[in-house]
């Protein structure tokens, strides 16, 4: 019996991204007076991230035809991809998880660190929620003596976390959906194929 198809599907590790270009969308936004008085900077949920990266060409054989038929399937059911921090030593953070449920904004109190581990800013870490990847980045540096922080974190907290909820810090995520409406690529006669770039927007 077949096992069911469910996503979000993962890409092929191999070969590796040739190059990637992050983004930040922001549903928040200045809210310019129209007569001299202060502009309001509009924090909104939702603000989150995308990440457009070019695949390098490949033979098609094996290795176009996996792509192929991954690209295609997290069309259809949703991609998850490694967020790269290149030349960042992410180190060893331990088992992080989510301290205390009902938080939301822009902290986030954790447990499950390493001793001694030091969370730096920019560094990126995804949030599991009901099978679900939230992708985040540490706002402000700071040192876990004893396991537990009050992680200062951005873009706002898009969902309630649940008590206990993993937190990926060795290795980051980003999941959402391929952008546009269709999954093309370019076969030479060599044979080799071409995927050219490829949009990975998170949809929550």
């Amino acid at each position: 019996m077949a096992t069911p198809i469910a996503g979000p599907i993962p890409l092929p590790s191999y070969p590796g991204l040739k190059t990637d270009s992050p983004s930040m969308l922001d549903w928040g936004g200045a809210l310019v007076a129209t007569n001299g008085g202060a502009t309001q900077t509009l924090m909104r949920l939702g603000t989150r991230h995308a990440l457009e990266f070019a695949i390098p060409t490949m033979p098609t054989e094996p290795l176009g035809r996996i792509w192929s038929a991954q690209l295609r399937l997290a069309k259809l059911f949703g991609a998850l991809v490694p967020f790269g921090q290149d030349g960042f030593d992410v180190g060893a953070p331990g088992a992080p998880v989510v301290a205390g449920a009902g938080q939301s904004g822009m902290a986030l109190a954790v447990r499950g660190f390493r001793r001694g581990y030091n969370v730096r800013v920019g560094q990126a870490f995804s949030h599991i929620h009901l099978g679900r990847r939230y992708l985040y980045f540490i706002a402000a540096q700071d040192l876990s003596l004893d396991g537990t922080l009050e992680l200062s974190i951005f873009p706002m907290l898009r969902v309630i976390p649940a008590d206990g909820d993993v937190l990926e810090f060795a290795k980051p995520m980003i999941q959402g959906s391929l952008s546009g409406q269709s999954v093309k690529w370019t076969r030479q006669t060599a044979p080799w194929s071409d995927f050219g770039s490829i949009t990975v927007t998170e949809d929550e």
